[in-house]
């Protein structure tokens, strides 16, 4: 919580960052809104306006292109006998978007507003008092935001809690994967994804549907066969992490969007079990 006192200690505003970010669409840059809480404690005068400005900067952001953007409200902000909340806004391109979604890998997003506080009424004191706040954007929310620019889609899947040991056992590799793909371990994350498709190879007979699929022609395949082909493939594809095969896996690479997308497929098949015993 950022913290400018006025006077000796007279008085002192309060500012405290909300989870909620809000996009207005625009051609190429956008709107970003910010929510804060401001309150007031000791000898404030009720309703005295202050103005809030300062600049918005990517927070624990390894590099120099960390700067994002100028913050600023349309108005003044009264200060209440109660918790008065304010937005923030400022401007960032798709570009700083793009340079976001790739800094923050798929963890929360830290942010900081280095902040200006301006008493427009103060006659006493210095009026202008200067804090930062760091501000911390669940992941989920922030991907959700993002889906109002068309600029990303986010999709949760829950992988049910199950009592089959398999199936548990196999939710668990999903969940340390998405934390192997956040520490850059890449090939370990698509590993894990292949590791969690074995239970779901197990209750779809994926093997007896496959082999029995690729003797038809593929217009003339059922449904399930069509699924055990999917899930064949990827089984086959994710194989070549924990391979090295002499001139075929060995030489393969992958990337943090090769890790995401494996883990999202396995996830995705694994959750495809809840309703099948």
């Amino acid at each position: 919580m950022a913290n400018f006192s006025f006077g000796s200690n007279d008085y002192s505003v309060n500012i405290r960052a909300q989870h909620n970010v809000n996009f207005i669409p625009g051609w190429d840059t956008h709107r970003l809104a910010l929510t804060f809480e401001v309150t007031a404690r000791g000898n404030y005068t009720v309703d005295a306006p202050f103005l809030v400005s300062g600049t918005l900067w990517a927070h624990e952001t390894p590099g120099p292109a960390s700067w994002i953007g100028v913050l600023h409200t349309p108005r003044p902000v009264g200060l209440k006998s109660f918790a008065a909340n304010l937005t923030l806004e400022t401007s960032v391109t798709d570009q700083q978007l793009r340079g976001l979604e790739r800094t923050r890998a798929g963890n929360d997003l830290a942010l900081r507003a280095e902040l200006s506080l301006t008493a427009l009424t103060e006659t006493k004191h210095w009026p202008v008092a200067d804090d930062q706040e760091i501000i911390r954007v669940p992941h989920a929310t922030w991907s959700n935001a993002l889906t109002q620019l068309d600029a990303g889609a986010f999709v949760d899947v829950l992988i049910p809690v199950t009592t089959v040991e398999a199936r548990a056992t196999a939710a668990r590799r999903i969940r340390e994967a998405k934390t192997a793909i956040r520490d850059q371990r890449y090939e370990h994350a698509v590993a894990l994804a292949r590791a969690a498709l074995d239970p779901v190879r197990e209750a779809c007979n994926t093997k007896k549907l496959h082999d029995q699929a690729v003797q038809k022609k593929a217009g003339e395949r059922d449904q399930e066969e069509r699924w055990a082909i999917l899930i064949q493939s990827a089984y086959a594809l994710f194989s070549g992490a924990p391979h090295d095969d002499a001139g075929t896996t060995e030489n393969f690479t992958w990337t943090r969007t090769d890790a995401i997308a494996a883990v999202a497929t396995a996830a995705g098949l694994l959750a495809r079990l809840e309703d099948r015993p």
